[in-house]
């Protein structure tokens, strides 16, 4: 039998043995050397940091190290680069730069018919969510995945933290695609993780065009509940320059709870329940940046079936380790 030793049992254990030789050094100060409390107090808190810090350090570069995701390139499917307009200021055209993964195999992807939109979170790039795509290249999915402006080789398009411009862009990428001999026949799909959930919902929801809707990760009223209580992600909200406050009409088109329910008093009750049966939310409920509130608002106002939730007990804002179960559903 292997007897696994975790992370917190070796903190513990450190701790343990940290305090002691910490009340060791107390002890020498206070009973052989006569220091006051404050000096033994000092030096005995300085003796714990001092131990205890390097060992911290050392596991969580550890944990970005064996947590990682190498890059792959796939021998049966075939990358393809391009670039889509979004914008034109003077005279000059800001473009996203995206990549278009398919297999070899043509006759596999005539019959699978299907092009999978990708668009990624906040700090991620196009090539960032590999693992959960190119599983689907190989079935026959064409991929195409972006770098939404701001980031990747998209970084000069504009400013990430401009979100109403990343839903005009996966607007304009829609209609490129839609436009394009190649893919403006296939089913399309979209996927959006975290800021790119917000942009498919509110960019794509009404659009009929869409088969299917897969948001992970996504916020509902953006001014709402955006983690105001969370320090360190709003700091680097602000040093990032999103918008914290945004005015009324910023939220509403922001928001894809609110957003939805405004195209819902406006279709006929067959035309909504076409629309919301093409979405599935997924969510993890231990997510501390977009919390279980968020996926909880949207499938109710989305009046969503069982079958179009997936809700994870363990992965957080990220889905750490939940790429299996997320490809698989």
């Amino acid at each position: 039998m292997v007897i696994v030793i975790t992370k917190n049992l070796k903190r513990s254990i450190l701790i343990y043995f940290d305090v002691i030789f910490s009340m060791l050094i107390w002890n020498i100060n206070q009973n052989i050397f006569g220091n006051p409390f404050i000096p033994c107090f000092i030096l005995s808190t300085t003796t714990f940091l001092i131990i205890y810090t390097p060992f911290e350090i050392y596991w969580s570069f550890a944990d970005l190290w064996y947590d990682r995701w190498i890059s792959l390139t796939l021998k049966d499917c075939v990358t393809k680069h391009e670039r889509i307009e979004v914008d034109l200021v003077k005279n000059k055209k800001k473009e996203i730069a995206t990549i278009l993964v398919s297999s070899k195999d043509k006759e596999l992807v005539e019959n699978k018919n299907s092009i999978i939109i990708i668009a990624h979170g906040f700090s991620d790039t196009k090539e960032s969510l590999q693992n959960y795509f190119l599983p689907f290249s190989q079935l026959g999915y064409v991929i195409l995945s972006y770098d939404a402006r701001g980031t990747g080789k998209s970084k000069k398009v504009g400013r990430r933290s401009h979100f109403l411009k990343r839903i005009e862009d996966f607007e304009k990428i829609l209609k490129w695609v839609s436009m394009n001999e190649d893919l403006n026949k296939k089913r399309i799909c979209c996927i959006g993780f975290s800021i790119g959930a917000l942009s498919v919902l509110c960019g794509g929801f009404n659009n009929e065009v869409i088969d299917k809707i897969i948001a992970i990760s996504a916020i509902s009223n953006y001014r709402k509940n955006l983690p105001r209580f969370n320090v360190i992600v709003m700091l680097s909200y602000f040093l990032k320059g999103v918008k914290l406050f945004p005015k009324r009409e910023e939220n509403l088109k922001l928001s894809p709870s609110i957003m939805i329910n405004q195209i819902k008093k406006n279709l006929p009750e067959e035309n909504w329940r076409n629309l919301c049966n093409r979405v599935l939310l997924i969510h993890s409920r231990n997510d501390k940046i977009i919390k279980m509130i968020n996926f909880e608002e949207n499938a109710e106002v989305l009046d969503l079936p069982e079958e179009n939730r997936l809700v994870i007990n363990k992965g957080g804002h990220t889905h750490k380790k939940n790429e299996l179960i997320l490809v698989g559903r």
